[in-house]
């Protein structure tokens, strides 16, 4: 039995703040312990001044069991707040370059090659921006031809043709996420290219963080979560904490746990080959257990696709598992059917509690008893929670 956990979370690409994110945390967690009958109690939080972290302390207990677990959630919401909140059209004007950037070097391709599914989430906002242009070419065109003729109609329906799609792509198109895709892309651009100091500064302060815990850390095991982009903030912590302490995971029992992971996103760009390395050094780490969960409903991640055969790393000492997770027999056909209307809210379920007892359960990973990498490598120990909460 796991009696004491430390839990280092690095979160996807959203503004929710730290404190919002660590009280989703700890409701989806009340609801996990309604499932699996056990009750939760969080006992402390700390949000520092820097705002790069928060904390939580929290007890659960079963039938016969407790678990003590300490959270550490890694915060950069402020750095996506720079990328969001840049009025339109000025935001997209900026990141829409940095996106058709990974055509022009050809990442596209090798996201083709890596997942189809991700392929078309990527054209996406290409196919979305046609559309938004067709509609607005043909209506200046039209309207034009009402008043004016020759050159003088030509240069007035292109001029009434972008201000038209600008427009589009605010309403409907913020809707529709393009807005927040195309700063997301902007983001993962200045990630290859590491052209914006914010997120080199970042990198150094997790690495430290992420460090000074491990290294004072007495727990039973040690849980490293990132989902979505944070799989990459938690490779980049990790990797850059050992090159200053190479001995960090000595004695240490650590599960990476990537989630919906957006690894392949910036690994796959020609320039981006310092992840590539990094993840090459977390690999080789024998004292490291790896384990990547998907799912079908999430186009948004690499589905199907193994990231270190499609990286080409080889060398590799730590153990590693890839689950391809069903989350329609793991929820309410309800919730299954709402979560389904949006891809956005598909790709954020790794993190959210389930209605039924699956053992892919994040939340059971980070505050219940039994081991991350026992929960991994052998599924059928969930049955060892009986239905009142008792572990036999």
């Amino acid at each position: 039995m796991i009696s004491s956990r430390l839990v280092l979370i690095f979160p996807g690409f959203e503004k929710t703040t730290s404190a919002s994110q660590l009280d989703r945390v700890e409701y989806c967690a009340q609801k996990t312990g309604e499932v699996w009958n056990f009750q939760h109690r969080r006992k402390s939080v700390t949000i520092p001044f820097d705002s790069s972290h928060a904390e939580s302390e929290s007890l659960t207990k079963g039938a016969n069991w407790q678990t003590s677990t300490f959270v550490v959630l890694f915060s950069w919401n402020d750095i996506i707040e720079e990328y969001e909140s840049l009025p339109h059209p000025k935001g997209f004007l900026r990141n829409m370059p940095k996106f058709i950037a990974f055509f022009a070097d050809g990442t596209v391709w090798r996201y083709l090659k890596a997942s189809h599914r991700y392929f078309y989430f990527t054209i996406y906002p290409v196919l979305l921006l046609a559309l938004f242009a067709l509609l607005s070419a043909t209506a200046s065109w039209f309207v034009a031809g009402l008043a004016l003729s020759g050159t003088v109609r030509i240069l007035a329906c292109l001029a009434a043709s972008i201000a038209l799609t600008l427009l589009l792509c605010k309403n409907p198109g913020e809707r529709w996420y393009l807005l927040m895709t195309i700063n997301d892309w902007g983001f993962a651009r200045d990630m290859v290219n590491r052209s914006n100091p914010q997120i080199e500064q970042r990198y150094k302060i997790f690495a430290e963080k992420l460090a000074r815990e491990i290294s004072r850390s007495k727990h039973d095991e040690i849980v490293i979560s990132g989902h979505s982009f944070g799989a990459v903030w938690a490779v980049a912590a990790l990797a850059n904490a050992l090159a200053g302490n190479p001995h960090l995971l000595e004695g240490k029992r650590i599960i990476f746990l990537a989630l919906g992971s957006s690894l392949l996103k910036i690994a796959l760009a020609p320039r981006a080959a310092f992840l590539r390395q990094w993840i090459a050094d977390l690999t080789a780490l024998p004292t490291l257990f790896w384990h990547e969960i998907q799912t079908k409903t999430d186009i948004i991640a690499f589905y199907k696709s193994d990231p270190f055969k499609v990286l080409g790393i080889g060398n590799i000492k730590s153990g590693l598992q890839i689950d391809r997770v069903n989350y329609k027999r793991a929820m309410a056909s309800k919730r299954y059917r709402k979560m389904r209307r949006s891809q956005f809210e598909t790709h954020r379920q790794y993190i959210l509690y389930q209605d039924n007892r699956v053992p892919f359960d994040y939340m059971l990973r980070l505050f219940g008893p039994l081991d991350a990498k026992v929960l991994a490598t052998s599924p059928d120990e969930i049955n060892r929670i009986d239905a009142a909460g008792r572990l036999m």
